[in-house]
């Protein structure tokens, strides 16, 4: 996927430091790592717009270190899963939650030279929510199975594309055969 473009993180309103400008290209940066597509319904906010929609105090995204995001062909849930398994590729993960009463997922991240993050980041705490909590979360062994088979590289790999591979290592299988035997 694609970066997002810096208007599609800050359609509320621009970032008022040179920090939280570094930290959206940062955001920008993690975003186009993950090979799936979504809707961004909310990253940079300004102190403003997250007290009016009801934000906590302390939001990432005032700082411009988060975003939330709705995924395309896979349940939130699933992405959070997809997360969790490769969380290790990941360091800059400080908050995933999963709500259960939306579809959108939170990620929140911290990597090394961002300005801004909480103390302890980056944590990488998944957690869903439901009616104001945000207990810890980790999926089932089964969620993992299920998603990893689903979603191997990230997206679902097109058959054609397997298809075209295949013919490309048997004809490949098929030459070096004929040299080989040629001599």
């Amino acid at each position: 996927m694609p970066q997002p473009s810096l208007s599609e993180l800050t359609p509320k309103g621009s970032p008022s430091s040179l920090e939280q400008q570094a930290n959206l290209r940062l955001l920008r940066r993690f975003l186009g790592t993950l090979p799936f597509e979504y809707v961004i319904t909310s990253a940079y906010r300004t102190p403003e717009h997250n007290r009016a929609i009801g934000g906590a105090a302390q939001s990432q995204h005032m700082t411009g270190l988060a975003v939330d995001i709705v995924p395309h062909r896979m349940t939130n849930r699933e992405l959070a899963t997809w997360l969790w398994v490769r969380k290790d590729r990941y360091p800059e993960l400080d908050q995933v939650i999963w709500y259960q009463d939306k579809g959108h997922i939170h990620i929140g991240i911290c990597p090394r030279r961002a300005s801004g993050c909480r103390p302890g980041a980056p944590e990488a705490a998944f957690m869903s929510h439901l009616a104001g909590s945000y207990p810890r979360w980790q999926p089932s062994q089964s969620e993992i199975v299920s998603v990893m088979r689903r979603f191997p590289q990230g997206k679902p790999l097109p058959w054609g594309w397997i298809i075209g591979i295949g013919s490309v290592l048997t004809a490949g299988v098929a030459v070096g055969y004929w040299k080989f035997f040629r001599r």
